[in-house]
């Protein structure tokens, strides 16, 4: 996957990567040992933080930190949950000044599956829909890291009155998620988790797993959660024409909009790393009250990464609204 048009983390591309080496593995000779062993009968663990009922389906968050708002949530990146410990450590450190909350979207983690089609709207809506039945203490910040930055965006755009600042890590841009490269990559991994899911047993890994594989990390390769992963591509290619455009997904206004864009790049570095980094530049152009962060050691999963400095950039935007 090219670094021009990233749009993914964790179980898809893993699902991917594993799903071939499987089929490499079916391939070997007699007598010679697969580098993973089907797992005994797994067991989903409990969830770590609550199920809400946002109106006949529950989603899973988990919420920490200091009483009180702003309200900082992350929204994820494509195919990640909270058990995944992308977004822990920098939960933790927010916590010690903010309320903070990652939650996984409907049918990923422990959440509940929503009946399809899903558009990114339909996404947006359920995130307001469990702020509502949480009842957050407002104004929103949210935190945005590859697509989800995307997300972030149009939830200001149809809730604009809940939402106080935005943090956009290494967002996708309209330009790269709806590029022709992109469609094509979208495709392929669609392909692969339908030729999983259709061999899979309800519940169980649909891919050999390595013995001690952690069972938060199993649980992303459950038809469960990969039927969900396909629903959240899918409703890419329903986004309507308005939203493909430059800025379709919306601006930001006056809002305060801290852009952090990953610093490590190709050695050494290539055309798609500078066109990723243009797009992240533009993205400032989407609020009057931006700022640039380069994230120097850190690659596309910048919480991940570096979340001293996802944490630093939230204190800023919280202490903004705070001192208003």
């Amino acid at each position: 996957m090219s670094r021009g048009h990233v749009m993914v983390f964790g179980p898809v591309v893993l699902f991917a990567t594993t799903s071939a080496c499987a089929q490499q593995a079916s391939a070997r000779p007699s007598g010679e040992a697969p580098a993973a062993t089907a797992a005994a009968v797994y067991r989903r663990p409990a969830p770590p933080g609550t199920l809400v009922d946002i109106g006949g389906r529950r989603l899973h968050v988990r919420c920490t930190g200091r009483v009180g708002g702003p309200t900082v949530v992350f929204e994820a990146g494509l195919s990640q949950f909270t058990a995944q410990g992308t977004y822990g450590k920098a939960q933790e450190l927010i916590a010690a000044f903010a309320h903070v909350c990652v939650y996984d979207r409907a049918g990923l983690g422990w959440s509940d599956p929503a009946p399809g089609p899903r558009t990114h709207d339909d996404m947006v809506d359920d995130l307001h829909r469990l702020a509502v039945a949480q009842r957050w203490p407002g104004p929103l910040v949210i935190v945005g890291h590859s697509i989800g930055g995307l997300l972030a965006r149009r939830f200001v755009t149809r809730f604009p009155g809940s939402v106080g600042g935005v943090i956009l890590a290494d967002a996708t841009s309209e330009e790269v998620l709806f590029s022709s490269a992109a469609g094509d990559e979208r495709a392929s991994l669609v392909a692969r988790i339908d030729a999983g899911l259709r061999s899979a047993t309800p519940g169980q890994p649909v891919v050999p797993m390595s013995a001690g594989t952690p069972p938060e990390v199993m649980l992303a390769f459950t038809p469960e959660v990969l039927a969900a992963v396909k629903q959240e591509y899918e409703a890419i290619d329903r986004a309507p024409a308005a939203m493909r455009a430059t800025n379709g997904y919306g601006r930001l206004g006056d809002m305060p909009l801290v852009v952090i864009r990953r610093g490590r790049a190709a050695t050494p570095p290539n055309a798609d790393d500078e066109r990723w980094r243009e797009r992240q530049e533009r993205l400032t152009t989407l609020s009057s009250r931006a700022t640039l962060v380069v994230a120097a050691n850190a690659g596309h999963v910048i919480p991940y990464d570096d979340p001293a400095l996802v944490a630093a950039q939230v204190r800023t935007v919280v202490e903004a609204i705070r001192a208003r």
